[in-house]
């Protein structure tokens, strides 16, 4: 059987279920769109995450009453999307496969503060997902500065929501989209130094999670945060497809999103081998490092545009293994505009053979990677090196209390398993709350990390 080659588009995300067509008076990412051109762009969510559901159906997406409800007024709002009153509701950020994510004001402390609501009841087959994301981003958030930090766990009677940390620059996708016209111009989307500066953040966050076992198996774009500072500071989110490990980082399930998933993993499911999860994400690293320059995906499934079904896997899959990225038709002419040092970076990342495939630390020793920065990236970099040391002492400092951790995930466990049912209408139900910050399980209960690492590292009075 002879398969046709992807279809090339401005952005490559033609196929992802995350776009939306530009219309030729605008684009989305607010820049005129030529005339006759109507190139696909990713939709502009201000949150991006979320936006991969399981390969069976669109489980817990709120209703068409509510999303309606989401687009009004905070204030009308209320009687659906409310977390009690030490919140204030200031806008609607986005919607995703489970549910919506609106911008609150924390009135305690005045922090603004994310939070993504999941409507009730929660099918049970999103359950393990949703503890898993609740769970991990819990316990890896405030050990580095770029994983999402989870505030609290409220259960309301129509929802089961996470608060979590404000990325008020909004994802990756959007900011790669913007640049769309530039890259007509000058031919990349993100410059080479701009996309190192980026992914050196990225690898960071997944070398991190590695080292606690936890393999994210969703990554891209639309789960990347960013957040206001010139130039922002990236931040990884929506744990729900992750997977820990004790022993081996061996995995079976095929999970994800196509266009991002490596051959061993979409091949999975029709083997008993299994994959590595670090592996996996070593390529979607490498696919998310590909669109930032070139905004293109090398493989994709423009024949099968819905992304759930087996054929969109099978299309990706057959066109890995059939062709090189740099072969792919749309990708030949491309990648004329990347350095060599870049291209060979790449030919490194998607080897078929995922044990060939580069590692992390081999990514880090690399020419292109160790490359310097100019100075007003350099400057960040230098300065988020010295906030994860502080975060290192801070830690070095302060254990967490075992029973603490065990008595908050067997609640979180009991909480995401309560909202799989929905209270009888007309019932008056408390709101309930897990606090999920760090300091909630550490010994000695410090409530602020930020304050405790600059103590900690201030010189002795």
């Amino acid at each position: 059987m002879k398969m046709k080659g992807p279809k090339p588009s401005a952005f490559g995300l033609s196929a992802n279920r995350d776009c939306i067509r530009v219309q030729t008076n605008g684009s989305q990412a607010g820049d005129p769109t030529p005339s006759g051109c109507t190139p696909e762009l990713p939709a502009a969510s201000n949150m991006g995450c979320g936006a991969s559901t399981p390969k069976t159906k669109d489980y817990g997406t709120t209703t068409a009453a509510s999303h309606k409800a989401a687009r009004t007024k905070p204030g009308d709002a209320k009687s659906e999307f409310d977390i009690g009153p030490g919140y204030k509701a200031v806008k609607h950020l986005g919607q995703g496969g489970t549910g919506d994510t609106w911008h609150f004001k924390d009135l305690s402390n005045g922090r603004d503060v994310a939070v993504k609501f999941i409507k009730r009841p929660l099918p049970k087959v999103l359950q393990i997902n949703i503890l898993r994301e609740f769970s991990i981003q819990a316990d890896l958030g405030y050990g580095h500065e770029h994983v999402i930090k989870a505030y609290e766990a409220v259960l309301t009677p129509s929802h089961l929501c996470l608060v979590m940390e404000m990325a008020a620059g909004g994802s990756l996708t959007s900011y790669v989209a913007d640049k769309w016209q530039k890259a007509q111009a000058l031919g990349l989307f993100l410059s080479e130094d701009e996309a190192r500066y980026f992914f050196k953040q990225f690898l960071s966050a997944v070398k991190y999670c590695h080292s606690h076992c936890v393999a994210h198996r969703d990554l891209k774009l639309d789960n990347t945060l960013l957040d206001s500072g010139d130039p922002p500071v990236l931040k990884i989110c929506d744990f729900g497809f992750a997977k820990t490990w004790s022993e081996e980082a061996n995995m079976f399930t095929q999970i994800g999103t196509p266009v991002y998933m490596s051959p061993e993993l979409i091949n999975s499911k029709n083997g008993k081998i299994g994959y590595d999860g670090r592996s996996v994400d070593v390529w979607a690293s490498g696919i998310l490092l590909l669109v930032m320059l070139l905004g293109s995906f090398p493989f994709d499934h423009t024949e099968h545009p819905d992304p759930n079904p087996s054929e969109a896997h099978l299309e990706v899959w057959l066109q890995q293994v059939s062709k090189r990225w740099r072969e792919v038709p749309h990708m030949a002419e491309a990648i004329k505009k990347l350095s060599p040092e870049c291209k060979d970076l790449l030919n490194r990342i998607f080897v078929i053979d995922a044990k060939k495939r580069i590692t992390i630390e081999d990514i880090e020793r690399h020419p292109w990677y160790r490359k310097g920065l100019p100075p007003k990236y350099q400057e960040v970099m230098d300065r988020l090196a010295r906030q994860h040391a502080e975060i290192e002492t801070y830690h070095e400092m302060h254990n967490k209390r075992e029973d603490a951790v065990v008595m908050r995930s067997k609640a979180l466990e009991e909480m995401v398993a309560e909202a799989t049912t929905r209270p009888m209408p007309g019932s008056e139900v408390p709101i309930k709350r897990i606090d999920l910050r760090e300091a909630a399980v550490l010994e000695g209960g410090v409530h602020d990390q930020a304050a405790a690492a600059a103590a900690a590292t201030a010189p002795a009075s």
